[in-house]
Order: structure tokens, then C-alpha cells, then sequence
């Protein structure tokens, strides 16, 4: 009998140790933070961390188990949400919530791990010489009563696990992002809309991509073209002038270059072409300035798109419109429209 409560006292012992051990030793906190900077403008990471739809392809569970089922609800930013369901253990189920956004610094989110674990997500971006420095800290905090001082030992597990994660997915989200267009477009305020066919009047312009001198001639003949046209057969113009691309490349560009019209559809068509303006729903951009501002714009709407994951309509063709054509005192205001599936 003396040797069992001799054993009940050893163990009474190295409870009260282990006790006081996590009490008093042992932070009552989880905080990890892991860091890696990615070659590309804030504006594309930001894009892929911001839509857990994205952020997805980086998580470091989903490189486990790409088979696990996903479900998603609401818009990018604070208050979307994304469940997964897994056969393999060491994903399981969970859900992830993101709480706080601010545009191209910092997304904020919580993340459930089924019973295992209730963790705070912080992402901060910073935009660095080269790219975008991105940390990544994990934190958690021990409840009150007799789990507190379980939770702080297992703590001392879960910190070794988290940065091995939180490694795994930052080189995942390095490695996508870097698979992205190295195009800044963090000052781009696109606008998404359906838009609606009109009667276009036009002429096919093809002349060389990067001679503006020669640009303006063309075009000029062309438009000269189309306001004949449209006075001999009394058309209205309905909207600004259109130019509508049809094929470029570095050295050549093919457009085409007229009016939406108001007015009977001519019944013989001379020297110009009759038929309608691009439609459906598209992403567009005002812009201010030279052509030179119109090419950056494409290029930045093009990386816009491939960082949101919003995929253009292969069949349709981007145009912009020219609201002002602009002067020595003013800058020309043009509008980009991008089509879309």
C-alpha cells in the first residue's frame, strides 16, 4: 500500500510541476510569423490573398489534398468565406473566414481547424524595392479554466507545425505570383458592366504599331472616309468616336475606327463598313493622357485580369471609346473596355 501512495504522491509531484511550469513559464499566447518577398507589385499578391478562391491554389492544404471539397461564399474581402472537407488527416475539415481588408496592405482572418484549433491570420504587404515583402502571422490565445495550461504545452508543439505551414504556403504564393505579369497596376479603377450594342459606322485602319505620325494619318483618311458617309446618308453620330482592335503585334496594328449611329441602316455601303459595336459584359477603364497611357492601360487591365482570375471572352475584341479627344491645354480622356466571359 505504501508503494501506491508513494507512486500517487510522485505523480501529484510532477503534475504540480508541470502546472506551475505552464503557468508560469509558459506564454498564455501563440505568435508566428513567417516572411518571404515576392518579385511582383503589391497589387497582384494582394489579388491572390484577398479571394479565398485564389488563395486556395497557395494553401498549403490544398498542395496535401487538391481533391478535398471546397465550397465558398461571398465577394472577395472582409466577410468571404471558404469550408473544406478532407479524407486525408492531416487537412481534415475546417473553415476560413476573412474579417478585415485594406486594399493592397493587409487582410485579417480567422481560421477554424474543425475541433483542433482556433487561430488569428494576419497578412501584411509591403511594397519593397524588387517586389512585395509579405508576413504572415499566426497567433492564438489559451482559454481560461482547466484547459489553459494543456493548450500552452501544446503550443509548444503547434509553433514548430505552424512555420513549417505558413513556409509552405508563402513558396507556393511566391511561385504563382511570379507566374503573373510584372505590371503595376495598383492605381487601376476598374468598373465592371453589361454593355449594350449600337449601330457603328466604320473603317478598317491597318498602318505600322509604334510610328505615331503615321497612326494619325491613317487614321485621319479613315475617319474622312466615315463623316462622308455619314453626311450623305444623313447619319447621326450616337456616341463618341470608336476604335475597335482587331490584330496586334509589335510591328503592325489593324483597327477598326468610326461612330455609333443614329438613323436607317444605309441599304448601300461604299468605302466604309456598317455593323455593330462590341457588347456584353466587360471590365472598363477611364484614361487620361497620349496613346502611350492607352497601351499601359492595356497592359494593366490584361495583368488585372490574370491576377483576379477573371477570365477574358476569347471570341470578342477590346475597343475604347474617346470621350475627349483633348488639346495643347488639355489631356485627351479615353475609355478601355475589356470583354469578358
Amino acid at each position: 500500500m505504501r508503494w501506491f501512495l508513494g507512486l500517487l504522491l510522485v505523480i501529484a509531484l510532477v503534475l504540480g510541476a508541470l502546472f506551475a511550469v505552464g503557468t508560469f513559464l509558459l506564454p498564455n499566447t501563440l505568435e508566428v510569423t513567417r516572411t518571404v518577398t515576392v518579385e511582383r507589385p503589391r497589387a497582384a499578391v494582394f489579388a491572390m490573398v484577398n479571394d479565398l478562391k485564389i488563395a486556395k491554389e497557395w494553401s498549403p492544404y490544398y498542395a496535401r489534398d487538391p481533391d478535398a471539397d471546397y465550397t465558398f461564399s461571398g465577394d472577395p474581402g472582409a466577410g468571404q468565406t471558404m469550408r473544406w472537407v478532407s479524407d486525408v488527416r492531416e487537412v481534415g475539415s475546417g473553415r476560413m473566414s476573412i474579417v478585415n481588408s485594406a486594399p493592397n496592405e493587409e487582410v485579417q482572418s480567422i481560421l477554424e481547424m474543425g475541433e483542433r484549433a482556433t487561430l488569428n491570420a494576419e497578412m501584411i504587404l509591403r511594397a519593397v524595392d524588387g517586389g512585395t515583402a509579405v508576413a504572415w502571422t499566426v497567433t492564438a490565445e489559451c482559454g481560461a479554466g482547466w484547459i489553459n495550461v494543456p493548450c500552452r504545452y501544446m503550443n509548444l508543439i503547434l509553433r514548430g507545425v505552424i512555420q513549417k505551414e505558413l513556409d509552405s504556403g508563402l513558396a507556393r504564393l511566391k511561385t504563382l505570383a511570379e507566374q503573373l505579369p510584372n505590371v503595376n497596376f495598383e492605381t487601376l479603377n476598374p468598373q465592371f458592366d453589361a454593355i449594350e450594342a449600337q449601330p457603328f459606322v466604320y473603317s478598317v485602319v491597318e498602318t505600322a504599331a509604334s510610328n505615331p505620325d503615321e497612326i494619325q494619318r491613317a487614321e485621319g483618311l479613315g475617319l474622312d472616309q466615315v463623316r462622308r458617309f455619314m453626311s450623305e446618308y444623313q447619319l447621326t453620330a450616337a456616341g463618341p468616336l470608336t476604335r475597335v482592335v482587331t490584330e496586334q503585334t509589335a510591328e503592325r496594328m489593324t483597327y477598326r475606327v468610326g461612330y455609333p449611329y443614329a438613323g436607317p441602316r444605309p441599304l448601300t455601303v461604299v468605302g466604309v463598313q456598317v455593323g455593330e459595336t462590341p457588347s456584353g459584359q466587360a471590365m472598363h477603364v477611364l484614361v487620361e493622357g497620349d496613346r502611350n497611357n492607352v497601351g499601359a492601360a492595356y497592359a494593366q487591365m490584361d495583368a488585372y485580369l490574370q491576377a483576379h482570375r477573371i477570365p477574358k471572352r476569347e471570341d470578342a475584341l477590346p475597343w475604347h471609346t474617346v470621350i475627349d479627344a483633348g488639346d495643347a491645354t488639355r489631356a485627351s480622356r479615353i475609355e478601355i473596355f475589356m470583354p469578358l466571359q
